[in-house]
């Protein structure tokens, strides 16, 4: 059995994404068009996970209803690159 579930935001993840991040920004700087960002890597909690799991972020550049906005998106998943549920 497969699964993807969101991941709520933290400070590891973030930190785990800072790179793609600054990526986005840059290609929305240059332009001027939302731009996104995907990686993988795997990642365990510190408490409540007996072991490592896939997951896939997006980092987002995007304007908004500030100048530009920040965002970001991290699933974990069995699933491997090219299957779909």
């Amino acid at each position: 059995m497969d699964y993807v579930f969101s991941l709520a935001r933290n400070k590891r993840l973030r930190a785990g994404i800072e790179s793609q991040m600054q990526e986005a920004a840059a290609r929305y700087a240059v332009t001027g068009k939302p731009a996104r960002v995907f990686t993988e890597f795997f990642y365990q909690t510190h408490k409540s996970w007996s072991r490592s799991r896939r997951v896939v972020a997006k980092a987002e550049q995007i304007e908004g209803n500030r100048p530009t906005l920040r965002r970001d998106l991290t699933v974990a998943t069995t699933l491997g690159c090219g299957r779909s549920l």
